[in-house]
């Protein structure tokens, strides 16, 4: 099993100012940006991205990922519908100093893709996770409770045969009812100040708290599962994200760290809700899926969202006593 974002340290540099993706990070504060959920994210895994990317999205699609290639090269990527809005960009190779001097018409196309990418893609959910994304990463202040330092994680497997095999075995684990589907991406993963890896499933709104409990729960054992074979794994590799992140500007102004092998790993569980008394309604709802989870929710924490995905409100996911 592996989870491993990291990139390259000098591939990471294309995004320092003046760099050729410096532009990136400062465009990630304008108001076309905010509209449409802007966040960065760091990309790799053993198929396509042996070598890293860096991909841009708006909510919950991406009209953009440079990808790099061996020798120094990079190839941009892109769903069709954003391919087809700048097909020269996406027909050929760059090196350094031509993604350099394409940085203009990476930039235009990005405002392109911030006005014309769907609603479906921005709207709902989108909003409040893209919202999560944005004021605790790039916008982060230097007093902010947590990072948000990847979304969409998904932890891989060096073989189908492997992941077949463990994922046969998950739902015994955490007592994953049969009607429930089994997930494989979580929303996001956060670090707290305190050092706490925050295992967070995002909602539009507090219906369904129930499978998004099932489905923290499944990521905690996961992430459990790849600290028993990779002890150093929060240090390692979490520790060296935030840190090269936080070096770029993608973390905003906030402190990152400590980072400790033994930190805890604490599911939670955020949606927005107006309700006065909605920190009870929740933990009604959810008590019996924290009875049946075999301790994975040992430690929950729900967070009541505002509308744009800053987190109000933030407290046990059992009653205190």
């Amino acid at each position: 099993m592996y989870y491993d974002r990291r990139v390259p340290p000098a591939f990471l540099d294309l995004l320092l100012p003046g760099a050729a993706l410096g532009w990136l990070v400062p465009w990630l504060t304008t108001p076309a940006a905010a509209r449409a959920g802007a966040h960065v994210q760091t990309r790799r895994d053993r198929g396509g991205r042996r070598h890293g990317g860096i991909q841009l999205y708006l909510g919950r699609t991406s009209p953009l990922e440079v990808r790099a290639r061996p020798g120094g090269r990079f190839q941009l990527h892109a769903d069709p519908f954003y391919r087809a809005m700048a097909p020269a960009l996406f027909a050929t190779d760059f090196d350094v100093a031509a993604l350099a001097r394409a940085a203009d018409a990476l930039r235009a196309h990005a405002e392109d893709a911030a006005t014309r990418t769907h609603r479906s893609f921005l709207d709902g959910e989108a909003v409040v996770h893209a919202g999560l994304m944005r004021h605790y990463g790039p916008l982060a202040p230097a007093d902010a409770p947590f990072v948000a330092l990847d979304s969409e994680a998904r932890v891989g497997f060096d073989c189908q045969a492997d992941q077949d095999a463990y994922e046969a075995a998950l739902p015994a684990l955490v007592g994953l009812p049969a009607h429930e589907a089994l997930p494989r991406k979580l929303d996001l993963v956060g670090l707290a100040r305190d050092g706490r890896v925050l295992l967070v499933e995002v909602k539009a709104d507090p219906t369904g708290l129930a499978r998004a409990a099932w489905q923290a729960a499944v990521h905690v054992a996961r992430l459990r599962s790849l600290l028993e074979g990779h002890p150093t794994w929060i240090t390692a590799v979490l520790g060296d994200l935030a840190r090269e992140k936080a070096r770029v500007g993608l973390l905003g102004r906030a402190t990152v760290g400590p980072f400790t092998p033994t930190a805890a790993l604490t599911p939670v569980i955020a949606a927005p809700d107006p309700r006065p008394d909605w920190a009870p309604a929740w933990r009604r709802e959810l008590a019996p899926v924290l009875g049946a989870s075999r301790g994975a929710l040992t430690g929950l924490r729900l967070w009541r969202l505002t509308p744009e995905g800053r987190v109000a409100e933030d407290v046990a996911g059992e009653a205190p006593g």
